[in-house]
């Protein structure tokens, strides 16, 4: 289970989270909603230690993690993979080179059936980034992050940038990892859509806190005035 515990996080005078909680177990999707800059991304550095926070606790399968003690958190972000919103692969390597770079021998070996989770040919891998698709970059990206077999995905805006045939593509993806790899994933997004199809729970932050938790199907059906004002104009199918 992957569970945080009263986070809090304040960039000078602004509080960025209070006092937020969650929990996820494995083969579960939760998404994060919100507004930009309500601290949707921060929220992933702070499981991850890339941001420490000033208070609260991450747990992770019932270990404490330290963001202040870098060894330790190797070992967590072993466990939790981030997949951020740019694919932030290296320009003078191949697709396959950046699979590559940093794993040791044995991690290698799960690549073609990871490729097959994401629905990518391994023909493409020879190219360089700047020779395929921004959606190719991010099933590069993903790939990526499953190579080092984490137990949770996060994943930081995923559809961003996509057309809605690419976004069905990505949302697809999501779906296959977490059923072939039973990993529990967190997608930080605003794309209620995306959310309403595929999460198991939806969680609306506003102002750093939480202000709705809960089923997609209780989600699209509150009358609660932020969510309602949120979903305005958009199209939200069933799930």
């Amino acid at each position: 289970m992957l569970e945080l515990k009263s986070i809090t996080k304040k960039f000078a005078n602004k509080v960025v989270l209070n006092s937020v909680n969650l929990r996820l177990q494995r083969s579960q999707i939760l998404f994060v909603l919100g507004r930009s800059g309500v601290g949707k991304s921060v929220l992933l550095k702070t499981i991850v230690g890339l941001i420490p926070q000033d208070r609260g606790e991450v747990w992770i399968n019932g270990e404490k993690t330290d963001p202040l003690n870098e060894e330790k958190m190797v070992t967590v972000r072993q466990k939790c993979g981030l997949v951020f919103q740019m694919p932030a692969l290296l320009d003078s390597l191949t697709l396959q080179e950046n699979l590559e770079f940093g794993l040791e021998g044995n991690q290698k070996s799960g690549l073609r059936k990871y490729l097959d989770w994401v629905q990518l040919s391994e023909g493409v891998l020879s190219r360089y980034p700047s020779e395929v698709s921004f959606g190719t970059q991010k099933k590069v990206s993903v790939v990526r992050t499953l190579l080092r077999e984490p137990q949770f995905i996060l994943f930081d805006e995923p559809t961003t940038g996509l057309d809605p045939v690419s976004r069905e593509v990505t949302n697809q993806m999501i779906r296959n990892v977490v059923k072939e790899s039973e990993t529990g994933c967190v997608v930080v997004s605003h794309d209620i859509q995306s959310a309403i199809e595929l999460a198991n729970s939806i969680m609306l932050l506003d102002e750093g806190r939480v202000v709705f938790e809960g089923t997609p199907e209780a989600f699209r059906n509150s009358d609660q005035g932020l969510i309602r004002s949120f979903c305005k104009g958009m199209v939200v199918l069933d799930a």
